[in-house]
């Protein structure tokens, strides 16, 4: 049953006065995107530049470890950032989420603060429209602790106005018809995509989350890269392996193998810019570089209830979390205080490959292991301020540290 919207309105005040908070993360995001506004009644509203800019300076800076001037960002247009504690692990989070009342309905956007992976953001661009794919994004990412988790603020028809992006659907009509603005997947002049590109890196992977009406031709589940080339690592391939370990009455059509042309996201404005489009509006990708995943899902086996919920988050651990096992790396130990100045010390065995960069993805040290060290050194002395991720590669995995500079 739908919690009512003044109960919503005053949780949301509740904690606007604080922007701290603590309890069940999942309950609390759920409640967001139980109260988006529906298909129609023109509520989201489309950013000015110089929003965008507000918004660019407020994300940079919150993934720079600068909250105090992220929340300044934050409140010029009508966010804040929550510092939340989720009770049953403390593992922490910042939400940036509208306040109440809403005037932009653009979205919610979490970042886990100690990641178990910074490779992984997961995104529902259309959390309601595709029945469940909100909740199952919640569940994933709350049980993954992953980079980041990107939720719609409006029904994908809830404005009348056609996006001048390519592509056509007849969601919001009985006819083929242009997308509509508030349609998060298919608009290039949004703070969703935005984000998208300030934390697209060399090192991540955006899994996109989508539902369909299967058809008797269909497979159960249709994944895409956005493009019909094979990139050098296929994600697509990893996630539909690790979803037949998990269910195996499960079928599948990947664009790009099987030669399968519905519902492969190919005007999806992330992939666009993900795939290095040269307009992701009106432009495909001429190649691939498999940071874009884009999952369609029929409701019974994946999307209907938390068991089907549960087989996709275990799919995706396997691919994106239990690879980046710390047993890789033979007890890795760090020598160096954490926040650091001028160096970063560490040891570990069967160390191939070392290398530090920074939240927005900036490699600073790369150097491979050949001559099979288990003690290292790193001159950090010019390095600016601000938030590090250390990757280390074995014959068996990868391991990410977490560090700060300071």
């Amino acid at each position: 049953m739908k919690i009512s919207f003044f109960l919503f309105l005053f949780l949301y005040n509740l904690y606007a006065f604080s922007q701290t908070a603590s309890g069940d993360l999942e309950a609390y995001l759920n409640l967001s995107i139980s109260n988006i506004p529906e298909n129609s009644g023109d509520d989201y509203r489309v950013p000015a530049n110089t929003e965008l800019t507000s918004w660019e300076n407020c994300i940079q800076t919150l993934l720079n470890n600068d909250l105090t001037t992220a929340r300044t960002h934050a409140d010029m247009i009508n966010y804040q950032i929550v510092a939340y504690t989720h009770t049953a692990n403390n593992n922490m989070y910042y939400i940036v989420e509208e306040k109440v009342p809403q005037t932009n309905y653009w979205g919610t956007y979490v970042f886990a603060q100690n990641p178990a992976t910074n490779a992984l953001i997961i995104q529902a661009p259309h959390s309601s429209f595709d029945f469940n794919t909100g909740k199952q994004a919640i569940y994933s990412f709350v049980r993954l602790n992953n980079a980041a988790l990107f939720l719609n603020g409006a029904h994908r028809c809830n404005h009348s106005t056609a996006s001048t992006c390519s592509g056509t659907t007849s969601v919001c009509s009985s006819t083929s018809e242009a997308y509509k603005i508030s349609d998060m997947a298919h608009n290039s002049d949004t703070v969703w995509q935005k984000t998208t590109a300030l934390m697209n890196n060399a090192h991540s992977v955006f899994v996109q989350l989508h539902g369909f009406s299967k058809q008797p031709s269909d497979p159960y589940v249709i994944l895409s890269n956005g493009t019909d080339q094979t990139p050098a690592t296929d994600y697509a391939v990893m996630i539909k392996d690790a979803l037949f370990n998990q269910d195996n009455s499960l079928t599948f059509k990947i664009a790009h193998i099987d030669n399968w042309t519905r519902l492969v996201g190919f005007t999806n404005t992330q992939g666009r810019l993900l795939n290095e489009s040269t307009n992701p509006c009106t432009t495909s990708a001429a190649s691939t570089t498999g940071k874009f995943i884009h999952i369609e899902q029929e409701k019974s086996k994946l999307r209907e209830n938390a068991s089907g919920w549960e087989k996709l988050f275990q799919a995706l651990h396997s691919v994106f979390i239990a690879s980046l096992s710390t047993d890789s790396v033979n007890k890795v130990v760090m020598l160096s205080e954490n926040p650091f100045k001028k160096t970063i010390r560490f040891s570990g065995n069967n160390i191939k490959n070392i290398t530090l960069y920074n939240i927005l993805g900036s490699n600073y040290y790369k150097a491979n292991n050949d001559n099979n060290q288990s003690e290292f050194l790193i001159d950090t002395s010019n390095y600016p301020n601000g938030i590090y991720i250390l990757k280390m590669l074995s014959e068996s995995g990868i391991v990410y540290k977490k560090l700060v500079r300071n």
